[in-house]
């Protein structure tokens, strides 16, 4: 593709957006020349700017416009001037060399290739071997003296990373093209070939220019302007909506980047509907909190979702400018445009004193969690402070975010003695209670999937978790919610329905193989891996073979990382495919040797054939790299149990107990096996 800047990298994108990744340890090699066709690539930035000089000024200093770039004293940020830095017990060495960008560091020489990002901190990538870029384990703090900034600092604090855990640097998870390339750069294609372990990645763009949010035809967004708008009614002290219902078809550009998500394609453009794109990352634990709020990296999308202000028809470009990216008004005013500052901008709405943290709108209905070490991100649910949840949602309040000595409880109180005692019944509670499989937790779970006023994104999360309840009920529900209008609710529906006998299952889910999104009809692949293919009905053998194709490319985009291979050994294992399946968890466990779940699922495959002992040989494979893993201490002593080596796998099982105290499964099987033992002697 030589009408694209060309590098050689290795990996897909799974999440979106800088998330924190580094280097491999070898000395930088060479790596083929970035050309720029300016005749055939969409560098169309510069004509774009020939009429849209405003749009195109507020662009030029924007988080898009630098959110990666070439090495210069321009763009480079961090401190090379022969800087030493020591993070526990390991030093790096920054320096220049002539106008190259250089680091010393883990006793290997590096060139700086590219800055990733601009603030609150700046990355740095390496070019590798086999086309992969990955990020120095050392990123700088790009924020002003006062509030901690302008250091070097390690993504993951000041522990030092094990070579044996995935978060290494030299671990697949740590690489730039598969993690965050498509985000930070226009027209992106990561080209990864599994059988090389090779990446050959291209890009329109170094950037997020205009064809990113625009298209290449200029045909998505701002081509209509919404001719109606945000109106205040008589007795409303909130804007409404005046004239047709509001086209919010900007989110779902937006969404791309802005989304936890896994992609189905290799790179995507605007006007690719999300859900053709992307299948995104459902509103449960451990991703999010019960109650909805984000909790790991989750960006904006999903909380938005489940917003009243989306609700209402709000859309990004309504609080911030597209092309700056900036909140267009600072402060509380930037709320007051639509929520009336009389009424809600005072004492008597926030409890605060007048310009206090207390009285912004964002530390109560906002509320930032710290990623990345320096990057405080805001929820955009934009909820209403509920302490009072807080112990039946298992989820954190925005009062206690702030008031650190105080327990909900207080929190609670307070409010109550504010604005009495009545409180709106919230999904946080049933989704908290099905996610433990409680039996309160079937019915309020069944309350809020049949309440349309509840958020489609969390009716559609919540139907996930019917499978904790494998009863007819459920089966009921799944039935019913297959043939909803709200797409996000058929494809949680999907995903719930693995308990559910085959033939049931194929009857109720092969009809959406002919669903109008990729993403919903590569869920059906993916939960009827054990339908017999030959016995389908012939009106679904073609659209079962279009989508099996989906399927399987939305699964190379996982290729370069442990857990692509691994659920394609999962797949054709439940059709049982021996050999296809053995060399999937093989390639899995080569690419990313410290994913446990590709030793286990690949022992468990050969104890199913009847090879107790590969099983074995297996397991020890991955107790060789990882000796203390509860996970393969466990399956090892069960597999020695099997061959009667109790004493063996005694040692096994009281490991894994103690790692992991918290499962107990593990402590209750190793008491068994001890008291066994016991009985025996």
């Amino acid at each position: 593709m030589m009408s694209k800047n060309l590098i050689t990298l290795t990996m897909v994108s799974i999440t979106a957006f800088a998330i924190s990744f580094f280097l491999l340890s070898s000395v930088s090699p060479s790596y083929s020349s970035i050309t720029l066709d300016l005749e055939n690539g969409h560098t169309d930035n510069p004509n774009c700017a020939s009429c849209h000089i405003d749009q195109w000024s507020d662009w030029e200093g924007s988080h898009h416009a630098k959110s990666m770039q070439v090495p210069n004293e321009e763009n480079i940020l961090g401190d090379f001037d022969d800087k030493e830095v020591i993070i526990d017990g390991h030093v790096s060495h920054f320096y220049k060399n002539g106008d190259e960008f250089w680091v010393r560091t883990e006793d290997n020489e590096h060139k700086i290739e590219f800055a990733f990002g601009i603030d609150p901190l700046q990355q740095y990538l390496i070019a590798m071997e086999d086309g992969k870029f990955q990020t120095l384990p050392l990123s700088w703090d790009s924020r002003p003296v006062e509030v901690g900034g302008q250091r070097w600092f390690h993504i993951y604090g000041e522990d030092y990373i094990q070579p044996n855990d995935r978060l290494h640097w030299q671990q697949p998870l740590q690489n730039w093209n598969g993690m965050c390339a498509d985000c930070h750069s226009s027209g992106l294609k990561r080209d990864f070939d599994p059988q090389n372990n090779s990446f050959n990645t291209s890009w329109d763009e170094i950037n997020v220019g205009c064809v990113s949010c625009h298209g290449v035809n200029n045909d998505v967004m701002g081509t209509k302007s919404r001719s109606d708008a945000w109106v205040f009614t008589e007795n409303s002290y909130s804007a409404t909506w005046a004239g047709l219902k509001p086209d919010q078809s900007e989110i779902e550009v937006c969404a791309g980047c802005h989304s936890r998500r896994e992609p189905l394609t290799d790179g995507f453009g605007a006007t690719d509907r999300y859900l053709d794109a992307f299948l995104p990352t459902s509103i449960l634990t451990p991703e999010y909190f019960s109650d909805g709020q984000i909790k790991d990296e989750d960006y904006v999308w999903g909380s938005f979702l489940q917003s009243k202000m989306y609700a209402e028809g709000v859309i990004c470009s309504d609080c911030h400018d597209p092309h700056s990216l900036k909140i267009k008004v600072d402060g509380n005013n930037m709320c007051t445009t639509c929520h009336q500052a009389s009424h809600f901008d005072n004492i008597t709405h926030h409890k605060h004193a007048d310009l206090s943290t207390g009285s912004e709108c964002v530390s109560c209905h906002m509320p930032a969690r710290t990623y990345m070490g320096v990057d405080d991100r805001r929820d955009h649910s934009f909820r209403i402070p509920r302490p009072d949840l807080n112990h039946v949602s298992n989820s954190p309040d925005a009062c206690t975010n702030c008031h650190e000595d105080k327990e909900p409880e207080w929190a609670a109180n307070q409010i109550e003695d504010w604005f009495g005692a009545t409180r709106s019944p919230h999904y946080g509670i049933a989704m908290n209670l099905a996610s433990l499989g409680t039996p309160e937790g079937e019915w309020k779970l069944d309350e809020i999937l049949k309440d349309e006023t509840v958020p489609e994104i969390i009716r559609g999360s919540g139907h996930e978790l019917l499978s904790n309840y494998p009863n007819f009920n459920s089966y009921n529900t799944i039935s019913t919610g297959l043939k909803s209008n709200e797409a996000l609710v058929r494809l949680g529906a999907v995903k719930a329905s693995s308990f559910i006998p085959i033939k049931e299952r194929e009857k109720i889910l092969l009809p959406l193989l002919y669903d109008e999104f990729r993403a919903i009809r590569t869920e059906v692949v993916r939960a009827l891996p054990d339908m017999d293919q030959e016995l389908v009905s012939q009106i679904f053998k073609d659209p079962y073979k279009k989508a099996k194709d989906e399927f399987l490319i939305a699964q190379k985009q996982a290729s370069w990382r442990g857990e692509g291979p691994y659920n394609l050994g999962l797949f054709f294992g439940a059709q049982n495919e021996v050999i296809l399946t053995e060399s999937l968890y093989l390639q899995s466990i080569k690419i990313d040797p410290y994913f446990t779940a590709s030793y286990i699922n690949l022992a468990d495959h050969y104890r199913g054939i009847g090879n107790e002992k590969s099983t074995l040989k297996t397991l020890d494979r991955g107790l060789t790299l990882m000796p203390e893993n509860a996970d393969l201490n466990f399956s090892k002593g069960l597999s020695l149990i099997r061959q009667s080596r109790g004493k063996e796998a005694l040692y096994h099982l009281e490991k894994a107990a103690k790692v992991a105290p918290e499962n107990t499964r593990y402590t209750y099987i190793y008491e068994v096996a001890k008291k066994q033992l016991d009985e025996d002697k």
